[in-house]
């Protein structure tokens, strides 16, 4: 009887693998078919919101006159973050403006 429950157990088990493996067919290419892909959506940054420091995939703008931005206030930085520029505090990370598509 244990070696029968053990085999009914491991056959469902592989079973269930077999079928999670297969691929998902998403049916006939149609040309002119609109196709959605699921990709997430870009952050929208706010006033107040803290903006954590990543280690990467931003940049500091010292010429911040050149893209036509105010100087900015002491303690605070003008950051290049994907297409928009934000004013940062170098202190908390908290956003003090926001400028969105500039790139």
């Amino acid at each position: 009887m244990k070696r029968l429950l053990s085999a009914a157990i491991a056959l469902t088990l592989l079973g269930g693998t077999a079928a999670t493996a297969a691929p998902f067919h998403h049916g006939p290419f149609v040309p002119g078919h609109a196709y959605v892909q699921h990709m997430p959506r870009p952050h929208v940054w706010i006033r107040g919101e803290r903006f954590m420091m990543p280690q990467r995939h931003y940049i500091v703008l010292h010429d911040w006159h050149r893209y036509h931005l105010r100087r900015p206030p002491v303690g605070y930085r003008w950051v290049r973050y994907g297409n928009d520029l934000l004013l940062v505090s170098r202190r908390s990370g908290i956003i003090l403006d926001v400028r969105f598509a500039r790139f």
